[in-house]
């Protein structure tokens, strides 16, 4: 991406006068010289009430919001900006703006609104990397939104030019993959990321620890097997039951196996995500297995005693998700990560680490009561 300049305000000004000389004779006669000619942007001077002035000008407001920007201001920055745009809608600080302020939306998380600066951004570019920088930073910000139909047809438009390297092609395939998968289209979203992980691969050759690209298709393909994994109900009767647990299990191990490659490839934020995803794997296996379908035959008494055994056989995954969630913790120190992944992960030892001190304590065969309950892990 670009990272917009400030234009200098005046052009270079004209000579007012020349020498001019001559040998042995006497000097001629003087013209006139031309008039200066001096490029400015305009000020703009608002008085309120009490006849107190304010001054306004576009560059300075530049430079105001690009300063804001650089020390994480992200609420100053965006004022900024908003003025430069509403008090000079002509400068030419308009089109750097534009992006400028789409940036500090995003940081905002107000993603609709910096979707409409970049895609604005996009429109008055006259170069075709400008125009691409504003059309990937839209794309993002769609995805943000929920707005999956309008970034789909986006990528589909980007991915049919020819002017793409491998990496902005990688970049293409993984978002789209994001829009078809929550537009239900998993299969052509699979392709995608296979698409972009070849793309990564010829982009970057064999320097792929810590790519962010790679780390995040892989984890979206984790994410897809995750939310396969917790479609798929256990009913009765038994024999479907049975058919049905066997297709979790291998949606389950596709997750997973999808969750640690992008845990292998070391990108802080991504591992971390993934870190959190795994635990997360573990335990809702457990309550999807803990609340299936029982017999209706079964008595009072024969349901409590095989919830008490169920839970004994289930409490080992509790357990391993405790000790993900405590691994990724460890991870984050080391790799000097904290976002909302890490947030997350610690809420949850607290929660998980209560949770299987009770199923401990009910599993004892003294606590073995027709009164027990199923509750879900979470």
């Amino acid at each position: 991406m670009n990272t917009p300049r400030i234009v200098p305000l005046i052009a270079p000004l004209c000579l007012l006068a020349t020498a001019l000389m001559g040998c042995g004779a006497a000097p001629g006669p003087r013209s006139a010289p031309p008039p200066a000619l001096i490029e400015m942007e305009p000020v703009l001077v608002e008085t309120d009430g009490a006849g107190e002035a304010t001054v306004y000008d576009a560059a300075g407001l530049f430079a105001e919001g690009e300063a804001a920007h650089q020390a994480q201001a992200f609420d100053r920055c965006d004022a900024t900006y908003a003025t430069l745009l509403e008090k000079f809608p002509e400068s030419r600080f308009v089109h750097a703006a534009l992006y400028n302020r789409g940036l500090c939306l995003e940081a905002l998380k107000q993603h609709a609104m910096a979707a409409q600066h970049f895609r604005r951004h996009a429109q008055l570019s006259t170069e075709l990397r400008d125009r691409r920088d504003g059309e990937f930073r839209m794309g993002f910000n769609l995805l943000a939104t929920g707005n999956y139909a309008e970034a789909l047809h986006l990528y589909d438009t980007l991915l049919a030019a020819e002017d793409l390297a491998p990496a902005d092609r990688a970049e293409c395939h993984l978002r789209r993959a994001i829009a078809r998968t929550h537009l239900k289209r998993v299969g052509l979203a699979e392709r995608d990321l296979r698409a972009a992980r070849s793309y990564v691969e010829e982009a970057y050759g064999e320097h792929l620890q810590g790519n962010e690209l790679l780390a995040e298709v892989h984890f979206r393909r984790g994410e897809i097997y995750q939310t396969l994994t917790a479609g798929v109900p256990l009913k009765l009767p038994l024999d479907k039951m049975k058919g049905d647990l066997a297709e979790k299990v291998r949606f389950f191990r596709q997750a997973q196996a999808s969750f640690i490659d992008s845990l292998n490839v070391r990108h802080s934020y991504w591992a971390t995500a993934s870190g959190l995803k795994l635990g997360d794997l573990y335990e809702r296996f457990y309550t999807d297995v803990l609340t299936a379908d029982t017999p209706e035959d079964f008595d009072k008494q024969t349901k409590a005693y095989y919830l008490f055994e169920l839970r004994k056989a289930l409490t080992p995954l509790l357990e391993q998700s405790l000790s993900i969630y405590e691994k990724n913790i460890t991870l984050s120190e080391r790799l000097g990560a904290r976002n909302e992944w890490v947030d997350e992960t610690e809420a949850r030892v607290g929660r998980l680490r209560h949770l299987i001190e009770v199923n401990q304590r009910a599993s004892e065969p003294d606590a073995l009561s027709t009164d027990v309950e199923r509750k879900p892990a979470g």
